[in-house]
């Protein structure tokens, strides 16, 4: 069993960084704590090699540079499960890049599996059991000290990665796959933070907005404006201040005739309302006596569907469909939806695999693969 060592000063950092500059391979993982503050941090950084697992403080270390070079570094094999979240974390607070990534999530797909999630896989590659303490999984990851318990369990998330790393390449090897799962990660290397937009624009992703009017998006609007502003002055998800459900309930009361005369915020608990029910009552008459606020129009994807490029669509997608039950391999794994749909809108255009300027979302494993059954669907003659 590989042992476990707590990385929190910067001499035993800049001793373990130097060694694991030689290691071939490593597991990578993240935890941060998203669930307990208003912008979120990595507040671990968990490394695996075949013999130990290293839980690495990064609240404490101040200089992790050595780190983004090891990321950096091709020729070190990166191992990490789900990247997509650790990758947008590791550019957002440190602007670290991870080349040579092999994201054992994907593979698992690639082989598969219809529940790629960390412990599933671990079950049906190597028969290894890992406890989710739902508690832990759940915890504020910025506490110090950290508890043995959550160290066993954020170690665990990398102990067996390099393992399991090793079965998945050899399954994939033996399909005739592994090439696809590296262009996957190739492109997933891509990954980017991209910041929250600012609550003026935001407050339209709320649930059930869509169904709401001019003034009571106004509304709206004002309310999710003033918690924004409560959790970053007291450092905490928004959600904690007042759930969407009960921005909208506010809104749903004050707009209703039935309802307008009651106290919109007669749902909320008796602390919340102790501690900020002027200022949501504020925002309620603001939203009241401004300006009514008109949701802009959504942007269309450009494609005018007719009797016939709606049956070619279903032709692709059944062929797609089809492929995926040949190969076990879910359907939108093999072909981009937005590739057929394009193609089903454009039939006077002539695909030829071997001219055709490839498009972005389609792979060049799908085209090599696949290219010349797409070629000959999409020239297909006319239907009617």
């Amino acid at each position: 069993m590989a042992e476990i060592f707590l990385i929190e000063d910067q001499f035993a950092w800049d001793e373990l960084s130097s060694t694991l500059s030689d290691e071939p391979e490593l597991a990578i993982d993240t935890e941060s704590n998203s669930l307990y503050c208003y912008r979120e941090r990595t507040c671990l950084i968990q490394i695996g090699t075949r013999q130990d697992t290293f839980i690495i403080d990064p609240l404490k270390i101040i200089n992790l540079a050595k780190l983004g070079s090891i990321l950096s570094n091709p020729d070190i094999v990166k191992v990490l499960h789900g990247s997509d979240y650790d990758l947008r974390s590791l550019d957002r607070d440190y602007g670290f890049r991870i080349n040579n990534l092999f994201d054992t999530h994907i593979a698992a797909k690639f082989i598969g599996s219809s529940t790629p999630n960390l412990a599933s896989v671990l079950e049906d590659t190597l028969n290894i059991s890992i406890p989710k303490n739902r508690r832990l999984q759940t915890s504020d990851w910025s506490k110090r000290p950290i508890s043995d318990p959550a160290l066993d369990y954020a170690a665990n998330d990398v102990i067996h990665l390099l393992a399991m790393a090793r079965k998945l390449k050899n399954d994939l090897r033996q399909l005739g796959r592994l090439d696809w799962v590296k262009e996957e990660c190739e492109r997933l290397e891509g990954t980017r933070y991209s910041p929250p937009n600012p609550p003026e624009i935001s407050f339209l992703k709320v649930k059930g907005s869509d169904k709401l009017h001019p003034r009571g998006l106004a509304i709206l609007k004002e309310l999710f404006m003033v918690r924004d502003s409560l959790a970053a002055k007291i450092d905490c998800p928004p959600s904690r201040v007042l759930s969407n459900d009960s921005l909208l309930n506010i809104v749903v009361t004050t707009c209703d005739p039935l309802t307008k005369d009651l106290d919109p915020l007669n749902g909320m608990s008796p602390i919340s309302e102790r501690k900020f029910g002027d200022l949501f009552r504020q925002a309620v008459s603001k939203g009241l006596d401004g300006p009514e606020y008109h949701r802009p129009p959504r942007e269309r994807r450009g494609i005018f569907w007719t009797k016939e490029s709606k049956l070619r669509l279903q032709r692709f997608k059944q062929w797609r469909t089809d492929l995926g039950a040949d190969l076990g391999l879910d359907p939108p794994l093999l072909w981009p939806t937005i590739s057929l749909e394009r193609w089903s809108s454009c039939p006077s255009n002539r695909y030829d695999v071997n001219t055709t300027t490839t498009e972005p979302e389609v792979r060049a494993w799908q085209l090599r693969e696949f290219g010349s059954q797409f070629e000959a669907i999409t020239n297909a003659p006319k239907l009617t």
